[in-house]
């Protein structure tokens, strides 16, 4: 019986080396370090830049920006990065981090010492202060694709969620 179970087990091991072997002759030779390119934006300046976000066709960008006696606030871009605007309206703040919907409407921003969540539904042209979850050191947050569905992190805290796009938190 041990012979049957080590003959299995060799054509087992077998069978996976075989695998690694077509993954790595076939499928990644494919890829070519050409087939991508890296621009540096440098019409934003150079900052103190904490967190990027992204719609799904990479068009529309939200970053923020942070350090210790720098401005704070929220950058966004319409043409993947060219140009960038301040976005003012939320305030300079400690952000720590921001998400966006696949299309770059909805943008979710934690705000990282003793803040709230904030939210936007036009790509960052406004936005709307969530206490909902109230005044905490927010440290991460993620979006479902549409953005109706939102999760942020609290350092040394708990995991909030919220299926209305920020409007109420559990």
């Amino acid at each position: 019986m041990a012979g049957v179970l080590n003959q299995n087990m060799f054509s087992l091991r077998k069978l996976g080396l075989l695998l690694l072997v077509v993954i790595l002759t076939v499928l990644i030779p494919t890829l070519s370090h050409a087939d991508y390119t890296w621009t540096e934006q440098t019409s934003a300046g150079s900052r103190y830049w904490i967190s990027i976000a992204s719609s799904s066709d990479g068009s529309k960008l939200a970053g923020i920006t942070g350090g210790s006696g720098t401005t704070k606030y929220i950058y966004t871009s319409t043409d993947s990065g060219s140009t960038w605007t301040e976005q003012t309206g939320a305030g300079s703040r400690s952000w720590r981090s921001i998400t966006s919907s696949s299309d770059g409407s909805k943008l979710a921003a934690v705000v990282g010492t003793s803040g709230y969540i904030y939210t936007s539904t036009n790509s960052g042209s406004t936005w709307t202060e969530q206490t909902g979850a109230g005044s905490r050191n927010w440290y991460g947050i993620a979006s479902s694709s549409d953005g109706s569905k939102l999760a942020a992190v609290a350092y040394g805290g708990y995991i909030y969620t919220s299926t209305n796009s920020g409007s109420t938190w559990t």
